[in-house]
C-alpha cells in the first residue's frame, strides 16, 4: 500500500496469447522539492516466456530512479496541447487539473503498438479496505455486454462469476449485471488477487 505522499501503479506485459502479467512497479513519490519516480521490475517477470524489458528500463535487476516520468510511461499520455484533451478526461471522469500520474492510472496507457500497459495499485480507504480501478476486459466477445453496460449507473453493483471452463485462463472471472447480462471480464492481472481476497473469506465488491 502506498504511503502519505506516494502513489504506485503497476506495469504489465501482454503475452502472444492475451494474457496479462504484471512485470513492474512505477512509485512516485512527491517530496519537497518535488516528484522522484522509481521504477522496479518484479522477480515474476523473469519467468515470463518471451518478455524483453521496457524501453529505456533494460535491466531486470536494477533500480531506477527519475524526477522525471520515464519516457516509456510518459509516451503513453495524450498531449494536453490535443485539442480534444480536455474530452478525453471527461471520458475518464477526470478533471482538467489531474496530474499526468493520475490520468495515466486512470487511463491504463494501453497502445495497439505494443504489449505494454499500466494498472492501478491498491488503494487504502479511510475505513480500512482496499480500492482499485480496472477497465473491464473481453466486451467484444460477449453479445449484449455494450448495451448492458450502457444501462449501467455509477454505484450498480456487478457479480463476480467464476469461469473453470475459460479456454484461456481457468481462472476467469466473469461480471454479470443486475440485468443479468455479462458485461466482461475482471483483467487477468487482477484474477488472483481477487481470488486470494475470497480465500480468506474478505468481502470483494465490484461496482
Amino acid at each position: 500500500m502506498s504511503r502519505d505522499g506516494e502513489r504506485r501503479l503497476y506495469a504489465a506485459w501482454r503475452n502472444p496469447d492475451g494474457l496479462i502479467r504484471p512485470v513492474g512497479i512505477l512509485t512516485r513519490q512527491t517530496i519537497d522539492d518535488g516528484d522522484v519516480y522509481r521504477f522496479v521490475y518484479l522477480k515474476a517477470a523473469e519467468k515470463f516466456d518471451g518478455f524483453r524489458c521496457l524501453p529505456g528500463l533494460p535491466e531486470l535487476h536494477d533500480v531506477y530512479e527519475s524526477h522525471e516520468l520515464f519516457p516509456v510511461f510518459h509516451n503513453r499520455l495524450m498531449p494536453r496541447s490535443r485539442p480534444d484533451y480536455e474530452d478525453f478526461l471527461q471520458r475518464l471522469a477526470l478533471d482538467i487539473e489531474t496530474d499526468p500520474f493520475g490520468v495515466l492510472i486512470r487511463c491504463e496507457g494501453w497502445r495497439a503498438t505494443d504489449r505494454i500497459e499500466v494498472f492501478a495499485h491498491p488503494e487504502r480507504t479511510s475505513d480500512g479496505g482496499l480500492t482499485m480501478l480496472f477497465f473491464v476486459r473481453g466486451i467484444r466477445h460477449l453479445d449484449g455486454a455494450s448495451e448492458a453496460i450502457c444501462e449501467l449507473q455509477p454505484g450498480d453493483a456487478l457479480e463476480l462469476m467464476d469461469e473453470p471452463t475459460n479456454p484461456v485462463n481457468p481462472r476467469a472471472l466473469r461480471l454479470r449485471a443486475g440485468s443479468a447480462r455479462f458485461v466482461g471480464w475482471v483483467p487477468d492481472c487482477l484474477v488472483d488477487t481477487v481470488h486470494e481476497l475470497r480465500e480468506l473469506d474478505a468481502s470483494v465488491e465490484v461496482s
